[in-house]
């Protein structure tokens, strides 16, 4: 039996696993020792299942992934395994979820650049690093955490192409819904819009209503919280300054 923590969006994961496994790159910063695990989960093989089946508890502490024998190769590695877990179901019932954006640092503090795939997520989140010397925390799937202190964002393995997956977290300052276009521009969200398009950048599995009415929760609660932006742009350093500008006034926000 190995074990393996990970932390990841503030909560520490145990994999106890049949045995030795292969850990990918994106993983290692998360290795954490010595604390005491928030989800605990174990794996085994069961001659009775199909193929794989999971089970959750309640408070999402605790699951159980059973598998059939013959498909014992697909846990070979930390990335199959994390593919058979419901990590999505288990943030939720810990208050968070994975939105697709890129997170960087800022001295307002977290800074989320979110759009559809293309938009120019990475580019904003380059021009912040190059012009700013702001830190990358993730390029491609943060994590969004509602916590007593108020929401924080952290980094995750989960990086697509970007490179970048910091074991790091910062206090949300806002969220940038992203626009290409000929200008560089920040205008207001009414709070249904940005429900709307937020929605769209969240993992989840959507043919479960309950976890769709979790994240419907917590987002309705991030949207009253914290400011969410409009940044039409183009990818230079204009488009950084424009930003800049509305963080330093935070009067954009429409709550209508």
């Amino acid at each position: 039996m190995q074990n393996i923590s990970l932390s990841i969006g503030g909560l520490v994961f145990q994999f106890a696993t049949g045995g030795n496994v292969t850990v990918d790159t994106e993983f290692t910063p998360f290795f954490c020792t010595g604390e005491n695990p928030d989800v605990c989960i174990a794996f085994r093989p069961d001659d009775s299942v199909d193929e794989c089946e999971t089970a959750v508890s309640p408070d999402g502490a605790a699951v159980q992934v059973r598998y059939y024998p013959r498909i014992e190769g697909h846990f070979a590695a930390l990335r199959g395994c994390l593919i058979h877990t419901p990590v999505e179901q288990i943030l939720l019932l810990h208050h968070r979820f994975f939105l697709h954006a890129s997170l960087v640092t800022s001295p307002f503090g977290g800074l989320l650049f979110t759009g559809d795939s293309g938009v120019g997520k990475s580019t904003q989140a380059e021009l912040w690093r190059e012009h700013r010397g702001s830190e990358i925390i993730n390029g491609d799937r943060a994590i969004v955490a509602k916590e007593e202190n108020g929401w924080r964002a952290y980094g995750s393995p989960y990086a697509g192409s970007s490179g970048y997956f910091v074991r790091a977290d910062a206090p949300i300052r806002a969220i940038i819904l992203l626009e290409q276009a000929q200008e560089n521009r920040v205008t207001a969200v009414s709070t249904s819009e940005a429900f709307k398009k937020l929605f769209l950048q969240v993992s989840l599995n959507h043919s479960q209503p309950e976890q769709v009415n979790r994240l419907c929760d917590l987002l309705t609660e991030l949207i009253s919280a914290v400011p969410v932006y409009r940044l039409r742009c183009m990818p230079d350093v204009r488009a950084v300054q424009v930003l800049e500008v509305a963080l330093r006034k935070g009067e954009l926000h429409e709550t209508g």
